[in-house]
């Protein structure tokens, strides 16, 4: 028991010992942040000054035709002068709405840069997703993104150098009055000004010295204050809101592809246990029931009944074959994409040409989904067209993958008449793919199933 207790005061001590340097830690971290925090908040206001003046400088140049057809409207004395501020002034909405978007683009670029200053981890902007030049130049006036970034040029222009002017302002005066008394005092007796009015005695400056002092306490507050409150008004307009629809979308479609590549290891696992479990007691129970074939008279009863169980094994076998195949074909896994058709092409009833020109595997869910694909479109070939001829190409061009199942039957192929093709649609579809089918009455019929293939082989777990 008491070398219990000791142990337990020692554990007590090395934990006590522990917590207390994390929390030195945590302290000498806490105690650094506030400079950082500080030297970040000024540097966020010195940008703000050639960011502003910028801003200021475009905005300004699109906003002036408005701004001075809105000016002085008391000098207004006729219709012509009424019919001259009202074409400027439409020139200058038009070109306002016109410019505006375009130029708030970049403005708002530096200014996500920087608040990114504030950040004491920042984090770089995703890649915008590319798209066609017109789209964008389109999105420029149509989206509520853009709008957004025109205000945030508009606050950048007005904010900016309005906080720099003030947070100057302040660092000059305060100073001035707080030392007001002793100017006064060291002058010849004559008025000292003091920035904002005069003082001619010390019990003049007096005032201007309380002042120095709020000014100096409050003006720290309300300068940090309005410092922040742009920060997050320019944040809320500037940086990119998530579409809820879009992240919807996306997740859905990453539930679909973990369902999908679920499935996919299920069947290669059934395929599996299948190939090493019950197709091997079925090749040996058939290797057993030949041997006792040929240890018993043909004649027989017994010799028959073995025989007859013999070609039942046989004919089991070659089922368990074709079964495992459909299910995940062993080729597929082993060599590839390109021998997994040949080989579907190889037991297909009707004679099939097959055209594979595959210069790389790719990844394991492309490979999967385009052969099934193949193998739905080849039983649909056998089923309904009345065929004689097939044809199946396989290439790989400018990073997509197309597999062609063509036949010569009688046509008339929709994807909604429910023929298997809808399900092979919807599998394409698991890994961006697209299916089209050209089956005009009369045939041929062409299903073409293109699927996204990237550039060089992926190191899959095969």
């Amino acid at each position: 028991m008491p070398s219990y207790a000791l142990l337990r005061r020692r554990r007590s001590g090395s934990r006590a010992t522990a917590d207390h340097a994390t929390a030195d830690r945590t302290a000498d971290h806490t105690a650094g942040a506030g400079p950082r925090r500080r030297l970040r908040g000024l540097a966020y206001l010195a940008l703000g000054l050639p960011v502003g003046l910028l801003a200021l400088v475009v905005l300004g140049a699109l906003t002036a035709p408005v701004l001075m057809a809105c000016a002085r409207p008391a000098d207004i004395s006729s219709w012509a002068d009424a019919a001259r501020r009202a074409a400027l002034l439409t020139f200058g909405i038009l070109l306002t709405v016109g410019v505006a978007p375009l130029a708030a683009a970049p403005l708002a670029a530096l200014e996500r840069h920087r608040l990114r200053v504030l950040a004491s981890a920042p984090t770089e902007p995703t890649a915008p997703e590319p798209r066609p030049h017109a789209v964008r130049f389109r999105a420029r006036y149509t989206t509520a993104r853009a709008w957004r970034e025109v205000a945030a040029g508009y606050l950048v222009a007005v904010a900016g150098p309005g906080l720099v002017l003030l947070a100057a302002t302040w660092a000059v005066l305060c100073p001035i009055w707080l030392a007001a008394p002793l100017v006064v005092a060291r002058s010849s007796g004559g008025p000292v000004a003091l920035g904002i009015g005069h003082a001619r005695s010390v019990p003049d400056a007096l005032p201007y010295c309380a002042a120095g002092l709020a000014a100096g306490v409050l003006g720290i507050v309300v300068l940090i204050t309005l410092v922040r409150a742009q920060a997050a008004l320019s944040r809320t307009l500037v940086e990119p809101r998530p579409d809820p629809l879009a992240t919807r979308l996306v997740e859905v479609t990453r539930s679909r592809s973990r369902l999908a590549d679920g499935f996919a290891a299920e069947r290669r696992r059934i395929e599996r246990d299948l190939h090493d479990g019950a197709q091997q007691q079925l090749l040996g129970l058939t290797l057993q029931l030949g041997l006792a074939r040929m240890d018993l008279p043909a004649d027989s009863a017994a010799g028959q009944a073995v025989a007859r169980a013999h070609d039942q094994a046989k004919t089991l076998m070659a089922d368990l074959r074709e079964l495992i195949r459909g299910i995940h074909p062993q080729v597929l896994t082993d060599r590839g994409l390109g021998a997994a058709l040949y080989e579907l092409a190889e037991f297909c009833p009707l004679p099939v040409a097959a055209d594979i020109d595959l210069p790389h595997r790719p990844p394991q869910a492309v490979e999967t989904a385009a052969y099934f694909a193949a193998a739905e479109a080849l039983a649909n070939a056998l089923r309904h067209s009345a065929a004689d001829n097939i044809r199946l190409t396989a290439r790989v061009r400018h990073d997509r993958l197309t597999v062609d199942v063509e036949d010569d039957g009688r046509g008339g192929a929709r994807l909604a008449d429910g023929t298997g093709l809808t399900g092979l649609a919807d599998r394409v579809a698991v890994v961006d793919g697209t299916i089209r089918v050209s089956s005009p009455p009369g045939g041929p019929t062409l299903v073409r199933v293109t699927i996204p293939c990237p550039p060089h082989p992926q190191e899959d777990d095969r």
